[in-house]
């Protein structure tokens, strides 16, 4: 739908025609300017003038990401995914975001964190990631609610509304938008009032999607209103948009067809929008066939699938091109085309039905609810295409036997990795109990540098460390959350720089990926025996290893295992 968009519009890029300019002259001037002034000029050229923004990440990528204040080479990488993102590198930005998120989790910087997790989360979500996008996201609102920033909590929930309207519960994405204007209302920053026309679309949206166009239409009204002082043109074409839905569903179909002719020549005034395309294509579609103008909704339909098969992205609420293409070519005669279409559509929503249950179940039921009712209107379809109703029906049952098959399979799947893990386990327990019958006296030295990959010599300042390290893993002190790259290295008497070296050398691992490691092998040991520990919650035990939150516990113990901790703890109490 097309609040995808609307809040995300000012991240989306765009080209016009870029003024002449000295490259040499602006990359001299970039020099001239503190960092954080690079960082502004980007976002100030980041949408009127790519040259220069380009530039200017260019000189951020030469300069700052080698920084040594943690925080700078955070900020760095969040300035450059906006720039991937913008050119529609999903790999590109989510690395770039990920690396920024490990320097400020090195740095404790909440502030840092929320910003990368939430751009994370609308840049997936703009991307048809929503799984992912949620994940970020909620990630963000635990930051913002740590803050207690009630302008992140409010730019946050907005977020998550958008996913929630994608998978239909539009109840409760009513419920999170109201929650924030009354927080608008209450608060006496003024600031907070900019976002109430993000708001009102999401709920316009939200009301058309639930058939109470009265709503809607005071909502669109408003927002345009607010919009008549911003003078934006973006915002303006969106709003024609859900007119011009509303204006259709009044059976004003001509009123609708202006209005969306308005937005898409609004929209290409200011350069394009990949979301509003897709979704422009869907809704002139419907009109045409509510004017029973089939072949022509046929026609805005495919080139409506056609932009998403070009850019291989998916949303689950543009399905509607898929069943607007069955109906259509049903009504102009052309059974087989409709029949592809509609097994497209049921294929469709069984690839989609695990996405939609973990965001909201209120989804699956509503999705099963439209099926129904999609199976009954074919009922009354021409005698002609009862064979492909009945075909239709065959390749739902199959999904169904499909998805009763892949959920065993999963769930043997997890046994087999949970028996795994308790050979492996047995087996590191009696490699331990040899070991002390053959140990062998040696230096604490020569033991570490046997355990790590052959090495030609070690220096005595390296070896120092090591043995360091291992006292440091044999007194478990990396079990406080105060276990920092900066609190180890002072605890081992170095410096973060050679620390990191080493542990990258003879580790082969990474400082937080060897952190990590260290507490869910604690973990595993200690659920395995400990009784009383495996009663804790996982948020408990996650803050007795050196975890700030249960989620990165769980994300870590699912990434070394492929089990989460709960499933491991639950396989544990039926031995």
């Amino acid at each position: 739908m097309m609040c995808i968009s609307i809040y995300c519009f000012i991240c989306i890029g765009f080209t016009q025609n870029q003024p002449n300019i000295d490259i040499k002259a602006f990359q001299d001037s970039l020099q001239k300017i503190s960092f954080e002034k690079v960082v502004d000029a980007y976002y100030e050229y980041r949408i009127p003038d790519s040259t220069r923004a380009a530039n200017v990440i260019n000189y951020l990528r030469d300069n700052y990401t080698t920084s040594k204040d943690k925080n700078v080479v955070a900020k760095t990488y969040l300035t450059i995914a906006s720039w991937q993102y913008k050119h529609g590198n999903v790999n590109a930005f989510t690395k770039s975001l990920d690396i920024g998120i490990e320097y400020a989790e090195l740095q404790n910087n909440n502030v840092l964190l929320y910003e990368a997790y939430k751009k994370k989360g609308v840049y997936l979500f703009y991307s048809g990631k929503n799984e992912s996008a949620l994940e970020s996201l909620l990630e963000a609102y635990k930051l913002a609610k740590e803050m207690n920033n009630k302008k992140a909590l409010i730019e946050t929930k907005n977020n998550i509304a958008l996913i929630q309207i994608q998978v239909r519960d539009n109840l409760g994405a009513l419920d999170l938008y109201i929650e924030n204007l009354k927080q608008i209302a209450d608060s006496d920053d003024k600031s907070l009032k900019n976002k109430k026309m993000i708001i009102y679309f999401g709920m316009a949206k939200a009301y058309i999607d639930l058939g109470r166009h009265e709503e809607a239409t005071k909502y669109v009204e408003d927002g345009i209103a607010i919009n008549q002082q911003k003078n934006n043109i973006e915002l303006e074409a969106y709003f024609n948009i859900l007119l011009g839905e509303l204006e259709s569903n009044k059976g004003n179909y001509q009123k609708a067809a202006e209005l969306f002719i308005k937005a898409k020549e609004q929209i290409a005034s200011y350069g394009g929008d990949r979301v509003a395309d897709r979704f422009l294509k869907l809704y002139i579609g419907k009109n045409y066939a509510a004017q029973n103008q089939h072949e022509l909704a046929v026609k805005e339909f495919l080139e409506g699938e056609q932009l998403l098969e070009e850019n291989d992205i998916d949303y689950l609420s543009i399905q509607g091109l898929y069943s607007g293409l069955a109906d259509s070519y049903s009504v102009i005669g052309e059974i087989e085309k409709s029949s592809k279409y509609y097994k497209k559509t049921l294929e469709i929503d069984a690839r989609n039905d695990k996405t939609r249950a973990i965001l909201n179940s209120r989804m699956v039921q509503e999705a099963l609810g439209n099926l129904k009712e999609q199976i009954n209107d074919l009922e009354k379809i021409s005698k002609r295409i009862k064979y492909y109703y009945a075909a239709g029906i065959g390749v739902l049952l199959l999904i169904i036997f499909g998805l009763v098959i892949y959920y065993r399979k999963q769930q043997r799947k997890n046994k087999e990795l949970f028996n795994k893990l308790m050979l492996e386990l047995e087996e590191k327990r009696q490699q331990e109990k040899r070991e002390q019958k053959t140990q062998k006296s040696t230096t604490t030295t020569k033991k570490s540098i046997a355990k790590t990959k052959e090495t030609p010599e070690i220096d005595e300042k390296t070896a120092e460390i090591l043995k360091n390290l291992e006292e440091f893993e044999a007194k478990e002190l990396f079990l406080s959350q105060d276990s920092t790259l900066v609190e180890v290295a002072k605890k081992i008497q170095t410096n973060t720089t050679y620390l990191s070296k080493v542990i990258n050398t003879y580790k082969e691992k990474s400082f937080t990926s060897y952190i990590t490691d260290l507490r869910v092998n604690y973990a595993i040991e200690r659920l395995s025996v400990d009784r009383k520990f495996r009663s804790f919650t996982i948020g408990a035990i996650a803050q007795e290893i050196g975890f700030r939150r249960s989620e990165s516990f769980s994300k870590a113990f699912k990434v070394k295992t492929g089990l989460y901790p709960s499933y491991f703890i639950k396989e544990l109490e039926k031995q």
